[in-house]
């Protein structure tokens, strides 16, 4: 089951910071800290800095969070890619 639990406008640079902070506060608003099992992107670049700052931010609430086990690479563009 899928379900779109935000849709927003990101104000600024699409820069992974930016990213990480417009997540973290949509994790925060649907009570969802601490429940990611995954991240699903593409491969661009900001997105592997996006979870890395998501990181950050959510160890500053003794979240545990690790990048390399949350982030899941588009599998349509790494074969598009190849």
């Amino acid at each position: 089951e899928e379900l779109l639990i935000d849709f927003c406008e990101l104000v600024g640079e699409h820069l992974g910071e930016n990213l990480a902070h417009a997540v973290y506060n949509t994790l925060n608003t649907c009570g969802l800290k601490g429940h990611v099992v995954a991240i699903n992107a593409d491969n661009a670049l900001n997105n592997d800095t996006m979870v890395e700052h998501l990181e950050m931010l959510l160890q500053q609430d003794f979240i545990k969070f690790s990048p390399p086990d949350v982030r899941i690479c588009c599998m349509p563009h790494t074969v598009h890619l190849a």
